[in-house]
């Protein structure tokens, strides 16, 4: 999944990952309304956050679609590009590096 080339073909793959394990989870995790009242929840999108910072990593320069940079993210008062440069948020992931093996 990391070795995707383009934005697209990592949200594709990094998509079919978070909903597959949604389903696999069951119980609240498969259900939108009420998922994030399960503990999983918020394990399962650090995880995906972190994907997404070393996939970021391995493609300097690569970005979603400009057209996306500026689509609001409700209920948060920002917008796509507010939210790419994960240091400038306050935080980073302790093995952020680009040689970080995941497939």
């Amino acid at each position: 999944m990391l070795d995707a080339p383009t934005f697209l073909d990592f949200s594709i793959r990094l998509e079919n990952i978070h909903d597959d394990v949604h389903g696999w989870v069951g119980g609240s995790m498969s259900r939108v309304p009420i998922a994030a009242f399960d503990p999983v929840f918020w394990a399962h999108h650090a995880m995906i956050d972190r994907l997404w910072r070393l996939w970021q990593l391995r493609h300097p320069g690569a970005q979603p679609p400009f057209s996306l940079l500026d689509d609001a993210l409700p209920p948060f008062r920002a917008v796509v590009q507010q939210t790419l440069d994960v240091p400038a948020l306050g935080y980073d992931y302790a093995s952020s590096t680009s040689s970080t093996v995941v497939t």
